[in-house]
């Protein structure tokens, strides 16, 4: 009976430590979904299929036997999906409530419990200045954010606030306030909120 070969054992290793690390890495590429915040608005989740995209240049075209609410929320969650990568959370939601009214709640950083309402237009002035967006591009590389300061429109700031929510950088609490944060790199790890660990 002849003997089989010995399999490379280090190299079996190495392709399965490989393996562990690239699910280690899409596991955080959304880090609302894959550690979610400890706050009510990201207990529950509306699953939006990339097949919903088809339908963002063409709203309203949906079932006849939805009314209008049921329509308006369908619009909300096929232009919410791609910016949140298909699973769009409850805080979501909430976040474009307060946009739609034209203000949003920002906790004071360094004032446990006290929160300010910004005005979507002067978000959008911010965000048009080449100093708060330089500042901005600074602290959150990641987000997708113009290179050069422009006139921003209240719908580009609502895009932007969007955006950094969907990368954990915003986070709602439990009173629909949001909160300047820094996702966890690693499961089990904690959010930092305002400068704070939150459990």
């Amino acid at each position: 009976m002849a003997k089989r070969p010995k399999k490379n054992r280090s190299s079996r290793d190495k392709q399965l430590a490989r393996e562990r690390a690239r699910r280690q890495a899409r596991k955080f590429t959304n880090p609302l979904f894959d550690q979610p915040p400890p706050f009510g608005p990201y207990k529950e989740w509306i699953r939006v299929p990339s097949a919903a995209n088809d339908l963002i240049e063409y709203p309203g075209k949906h079932d006849e036997r939805l009314d209008d609410g049921a329509k308006e929320m369908a619009d909300t969650l096929i232009h919410l999906g791609p910016r949140y990568k298909g699973q769009v959370p409850i805080a979501a939601l909430y976040l474009e409530e307060q946009i739609k009214r034209g203000e949003v709640f920002i906790a004071i950083t360094g004032r446990p419990d006290e929160c300010r309402e910004i005005p979507l237009v002067d978000l959008a002035r911010d965000v048009s200045d080449p100093e708060f967006l330089q500042k901005l591009r600074e602290e959150y590389p990641e987000a997708d954010l113009p290179e050069q300061a422009q006139l921003v429109t209240d719908d580009a700031a609502a895009f932007i606030l969007h955006s950094v929510h969907a990368l954990g950088y915003l986070v709602m609490d439990d009173d629909h306030v949001l909160n300047l944060a820094i996702p966890p790199t690693a499961p089990g790890g904690e959010w930092i909120l305002n400068g704070h660990v939150e459990k």
